[in-house]
């Protein structure tokens, strides 16, 4: 059978270094290989190309003409960082990576794609929440949250959250249920000091599971990829823009 692959789409927000250590150290624990999709937006360059376009600078906040050649620069030094730095990382970790280009959404090119992917959606730069650069018990994911919604990709989330709890990464464990919930499901999570809370109450609906994403309290929330059935493209796209979180879809 072959290995699940973990996806990164990289685009021009590219990816923090955390963001990155963390995809990393999950495609280690979960002994997967790493996919790094490197994206060009064609919908900002049709909207470069208009006449009079502008854009705001973030620093200083001036207004600037917004020409294909700044996109196209700041899209090679952006993608460039990323895969050398995400390389680094890898080749450290001893984790497999290749990259491949593409263009269109993140959201597109990631969840349209076919094979045994998973898709890591780190949260955006400018909405992360403030929190301490290495927690105190030293375990990176303080709060991990899983779905489980009745369907077949529940036991993938299961498998993959008792990976991460195994190697001592995760501290509390919030389990999401669609439903009544058989509790026999997580005794592969009851490890010695892990802590873990469940809640019957999710509702699978596109509308509670796209609020469920843009107001993440997790610093990672596995989901399975049918969950996101129903969802809008554009909805979804602006969710997973808004999360406070990082979102490991799973496929």
């Amino acid at each position: 059978m072959a290995r699940r692959t973990i996806l990164v789409p990289i685009d021009l927000h590219g990816i923090t270094r955390d963001a990155m250590e963390t995809v990393v150290r999950l495609a280690r624990q979960l002994d997967r290989p790493l996919l790094g999709l490197v994206l060009e937006d064609v919908r900002l360059q049709q909207v470069a190309a208009l006449p009079f376009a502008t854009e705001i600078t973030l620093l200083g906040g001036r207004e600037r003409s917004l020409l294909r050649d700044h996109l196209s620069q700041r899209h090679s030094l952006v993608s460039g960082d990323s895969r050398r730095l995400l390389h680094e990382l890898a080749h450290r970790e001893q984790v497999e990576l290749v990259f491949e280009t593409s263009s269109g959404t993140r959201l597109h090119c990631a969840l349209e794609r076919g094979g045994q992917l998973d898709v890591f959606f780190p949260a955006r730069q400018r909405w992360q929440r403030a929190r301490p650069s290495r927690p105190a018990n030293g375990r990176p994911f303080q709060r991990l949250g899983l779905v489980l919604a009745g369907c077949e990709q529940d036991a993938r989330v299961l498998e993959a959250a008792a990976l991460l709890l195994r190697a001592q990464l995760v501290a509390d464990v919030y389990v999401l249920s669609v439903g009544r919930l058989d509790r026999s499901l997580l005794e592969g999570l009851y490890l010695p000091g892990s802590r873990i809370s469940v809640q019957a109450n999710l509702h699978r609906d596109p509308a509670s599971i796209a609020r469920l994403i843009r107001q993440s309290s997790y610093d990672l929330l596995l989901l399975p990829g049918q969950c996101l059935q129903g969802i809008a493209p554009q909805t979804l796209d602006a969710t997973l823009d808004k999360s406070g979180g990082q979102v490991l879809v799973i496929n």
